[in-house]
């Protein structure tokens, strides 16, 4: 399989991960599990195909506080403000997405509710 065929193949993989973990109309907080701090660029990828694929609605990976403006701060600030924070900005899941080789893995979902 030739390179594009394999980076489309894996984003597709990706996709349907981001589509299975979020509820209908809402966005989600990703939680990096297992991301080594110096794969800042990797995790970006991921962030950023969330992004695209769940647009318009959000996707959050850090406190609204924390401002994200370089890759390495994607780790850094990557922890789960509280739940009515996210319900307030549209947010409807937390899931937590587990490094395994180079393949993110859900490893769970949770569910926000009203």
């Amino acid at each position: 399989m030739r390179l594009p065929a394999r980076l489309n193949q894996r984003y597709e993989q990706w996709d349907a991960l981001f589509r299975s973990g979020t509820a209908p109309g809402r966005g989600v907080f990703l939680k990096f599990i297992g991301f080594p701090k110096g794969a800042g660029g990797f995790t970006a990828s991921v962030y950023f195909r969330a992004v695209y694929v769940m647009y318009p609605r959000p996707v959050l990976v850090a406190d609204p506080g924390v401002v994200v403006n370089e890759t390495t701060r994607l780790l850094e600030g990557n922890s789960v403000p509280d739940e009515r924070s996210l319900r307030d900005r549209g947010v409807g899941s937390i899931v937590d997405l587990e490094l395994v080789g180079m393949q993110p893995v859900i490893r769970r979902v949770k569910w926000l509710t009203e």
